[in-house]
């Protein structure tokens, strides 16, 4: 599988879980929603084997936000219970694909 069939198929995974579209989370969309959505793709992604220069020429970011994102993961999804819940399905789904 290329690199970007897996990055097609985290998004879209993380676009189901999280019901924000594909288009949403790479948009520049501040709704808290679809931050955590794009959280969550980042770290997925970085997971995967993915650099953050390639991460930020996918989602039309810069590096240096893909590398905020990074750092910041553990914070953010310690404060939002629902956000955690989509971490755990998507992160179970990813061991099982």
């Amino acid at each position: 599988m290329c690199k970007s069939e897996i990055f097609a198929e985290i998004l879209e995974a993380v676009s189901r879980e999280t019901e924000v579209s594909a288009q949403q989370i790479l948009s520049d969309s501040k709704q808290m929603e679809v931050v955590d959505a794009r959280y969550l793709l980042v770290h997925f992604l970085s997971r995967s084997g993915f650099y953050p220069s390639f991460i930020a020429g996918q989602i039309h970011k810069t590096k240096r936000a893909v590398n905020y994102i990074l750092t910041n993961f553990k914070a953010r999804l310690d404060c939002g219970k629902m956000m955690r819940i989509q971490y755990e399905n998507i992160r179970k789904w990813m061991g099982n694909s």
